[in-house]
């Protein structure tokens, strides 16, 4: 298997990641501030920086760098913020 591919499957993976943390959200499995909503959003933000790197999309790893670190703050405080309940 040859590197490009290895990357582009990666690059899937995190857009999955995100669109999966997405759905949960929307079909009210997870709410905003839970560890695993904010952990999808930091794998497919990290998967999908890679790949925007391997591919040389500066805009797209840049975005993506923001989300980690949107994500890591939300992981950080996700602890101290009491989950709203869930209809």
């Amino acid at each position: 298997m040859s590197v490009m591919v290895i990357n582009e499957a990666i690059g899937w993976l995190g857009a999955f990641a995100i669109l999966l943390a997405f759905w949960l959200l929307t079909h009210k499995v997870v709410h905003s501030h839970s560890k695993i909503y904010m952990g999808l959003n930091l794998i497919g933000g990290i998967a999908l920086s890679y790949e925007a790197w391997t591919h040389l999309s500066h805009a797209a790893f840049v975005l993506n760098l923001i989300w980690i670190v949107v994500a890591i703050y939300g992981l950080f405080w996700a602890h101290k913020r009491k989950a709203p309940k869930i209809k």
